[in-house]
């Protein structure tokens, strides 16, 4: 059965200049409803899934390609891709963290077509918002000087060493949310993260921003 999915509901994501996008916590009690409806053919059902979570989506795709253009454009392939494929979901896990699931690999597939084997980050919100164990104590440092070399270390992190410090590090989520949108276990969540931390730290030490012992 094929659903016309109105993607103009993706379009009061927010698109103020001044403010970073933020993944938004919000209550999933009355998901397993709508997707049930959604499923028997229910447009209108799953386009409240889509205003629910459209922020969401836009600001995890926000992180990795750094353009609100692109990450519109990857938002909208998400919703398309989630409702083509919304009779294969099963409630393994939540839907929120399946729909993150589907951002996660969008994402990997955009820059890959891209040929980018890069995060473009802006260099200003690195400076200010990099977690401080990855930087330098030093913040006197041009924010364009931390930004590159930031940039340039995660850019040789694989895809998802640098999706488990993204979801960690600028998402906030826990270890089990982690888990469940990279569909590994805790254990191996940790493993990417601890891999990917020493890897940042000691790219950013052989560029001159860390001292050898930090």
């Amino acid at each position: 059965m094929s659903i016309a999915l109105d993607t103009t509901v993706l379009c009061d994501i927010s698109q103020d200049e001044e403010q970073e996008p933020r993944v938004m916590v919000r209550a999933e009690s009355d998901d397993a409803d709508l997707v049930a409806r959604a499923k028997t053919g229910d447009v209108d059902a799953f386009e409240l899934l889509v205003k629910r979570y459209r922020n969401e989506v836009f600001a995890l795709a926000y992180h990795f390609v750094r353009s609100r253009e692109q990450a519109w454009d990857v938002s909208q392939e998400v919703f398309i891709k989630a409702h083509n494929a919304l009779a294969r979901f099963r409630g393994d896990a939540s839907f929120k963290t399946w729909l993150m699931r589907i951002t996660a690999n969008q994402c990997k597939d955009y820059l890959k077509k891209r040929r980018l084997e890069t995060v473009s980050f802006d260099d200003s919100r690195l400076a200010e918002d990099a977690p401080s164990h990855v930087l330098p104590p030093d913040r006197s440092l041009e924010a364009e000087e931390i930004g590159a070399a930031v940039r340039k270390a995660l850019g040789k992190l694989s895809h998802k060493h640098r999706t488990a410090f993204i979801l960690r590090e600028f998402e906030g989520l826990s270890y089990e949310e982690m888990a469940g949108v990279m569909n590994c276990s805790i254990g191996t969540v940790m493993s990417r993260l601890h891999h990917a931390r020493r890897k940042l730290q000691k790219g950013l030490t052989q560029m001159g921003f860390m001292g050898a012992d930090s």
